[in-house]
């Protein structure tokens, strides 16, 4: 397993676990009988965070997978991860809130690159 492997394969593991966490907020949220709607846009951090990391997992898996464009669809869901912390932090809420956020963010990038500066092994 290569460097370029590995690297997707963690960036795999780390979006999973973001996407469940947003899935898992929203379905705590709608189990409190709010609707799906409301749960997901008031406010739209839990669908940004669900469409990030779902758009980086599958980025990740097709990068495990030595596809073209894994690299490219993983870092354009880290991009729209990034506006998570972005935006909260730009409307005002406390650190605490979205310094989690900004981390895996963090963390997100560094394995982007990773997928773009390690070359693919050709088959």
């Amino acid at each position: 397993m290569n460097a370029r492997m590995l690297a997707a394969a963690a960036l795999s593991l780390l979006s999973a676990w973001l996407l469940w966490q947003g899935l898992s907020a929203v379905i705590m949220i709608t189990g409190r009988g709010s609707p799906l709607g409301d749960a997901l846009l008031q406010p739209p951090t839990s669908l940004i965070r669900i469409l990030g990391a779902a758009i980086v997992l599958i980025g990740a898996l097709l990068a495990l997978a030595q596809r073209a464009g894994g690299a490219l669809l993983a870092a354009v869901g880290t991009v729209l991860f990034l506006l998570l912390p972005v935006l909260m932090a730009a409307s005002g809420a406390d650190s605490g809130m979205w310094m989690d956020e900004a981390i895996f963010s963090a963390l997100l990038i560094v394995l982007t690159i990773a997928l773009f500066v390690i070359k693919r092994r050709k088959a």
